[in-house]
């Protein structure tokens, strides 16, 4: 998905380009892109290859990639591994594009990190990445947003800014190592194909209709599934439940939406479909650690001084 574009130091240069780039951070230790996906078809696009190991945090919009013989529908909740020289292919079944970040650390390092956690599968002389990918924990993404608007000021702490970067490398490695969903081994293979299309079905439904109040009938209706087993296969599949994985959805979409400049934060609760001000503000607080004014103010601070505070370990957040 990263490697057909140019590189571009504004997203908004031009509208017409369909996929764009922005560097916000390079260092010996880690890169970091900010990449925008506006397709003009949602048709799957060409087989294309990773010219490096790359960690891509979707943060809006939706995209399928087809890898390995199977096919994983991300979206916000997501992180995606993509192994260098590892075939892939994209496409965009909701009819919207996509933005994310992406993260590429050097080779040693991201080894030695992965070692920790498997020394096996990094001795047996695989490819880093195991996974194709998993969860990303609260924690994970509000990190990765403090990185990006710390990234923007007009001064940075290059130190802070790797050291923040691989702070989020191990907690990304941590969620993909304990969050593995999935149906039992001894199911049969397509048995297990027809449980993760009808899981993802759904989660491309939610993707669409976050923002609404909807029924356990409704989204599975909506999928052609019966709601006790959508129930069933989906928390086995993704590792939370539908209104858990909802609940995500909104709340990130939420705190992007501030970081944006968003004011009106009563209005921005009713559109993500919280019942109010408060309901919003309580939920924020629990999964971020922080309330939404005080995410605001976290991140419209331009001060030189304040560029590393923004990269501290946010307060450990609910999963």
């Amino acid at each position: 998905m990263t490697e057909r574009l140019r590189t571009r130091s504004d997203l908004d240069e031009s509208a017409a380009d369909p996929l764009q780039v922005r560097v916000l951070h390079g260092s010996p230790i880690v890169s970091l892109y900010d990449v925008r996906c506006r397709p003009h078809d949602f048709r799957r696009g060409p087989e294309e290859w990773s010219r490096t190991d790359q960690i891509v945090l979707p943060r809006r919009g939706v995209f399928e990639r087809e890898t390995r013989g199977a096919t994983t529908l991300a979206d916000a909740n997501h992180v995606l591994f993509f192994n260098r020289e590892e075939s892939y292919r994209v496409s965009h079944p909701a009819g919207c594009g996509d933005e994310c970040s992406v993260l590429v650390f050097d080779a040693a390092l991201l080894q030695e990190a992965v070692w920790q956690r498997d020394p096996a599968w990094v001795e047996s002389g695989a490819r880093p990445f195991k996974f194709t990918h998993a969860l990303s924990s609260q924690l994970a993404f509000l990190s990765l947003e403090q990185l990006r608007r710390a990234l923007r000021t007009t001064t940075r702490d290059r130190l802070a800014v790797d050291e923040a970067a691989l702070a989020l490398l191990d907690a990304l490695l941590d969620d993909a190592h304990a969050r593995r969903g999935g149906a039992p081994a001894r199911a049969r293979p397509a048995t297990v194909r027809m449980h993760r299309e009808q899981a993802q079905r759904a989660r491309l439904f939610l993707a669409h209709h976050f923002r609404e109040e909807l029924s356990l009938e409704q989204v599975a209706r909506a999928v052609h599934c019966s709601p006790f087993h959508l129930a069933r296969l989906f928390r086995r599949d993704a590792g939370l439940t539908l209104h858990q994985y909802r609940h995500r959805l909104r709340l990130r979409e939420g705190l992007l939406r501030i970081a944006d400049g968003e004011r009106n934060l009563s209005a921005l609760a009713l559109e993500l479909g919280f019942s109010s001000h408060s309901h919003f503000t309580d939920c924020f607080r629990e999964s971020f650690g922080l309330a939404p004014d005080g995410y605001r103010k976290l991140a419209s601070r331009r001060r030189a001084g304040e560029a590393s505070k923004n990269l501290e370990v946010a307060p450990r957040a609910a999963l």
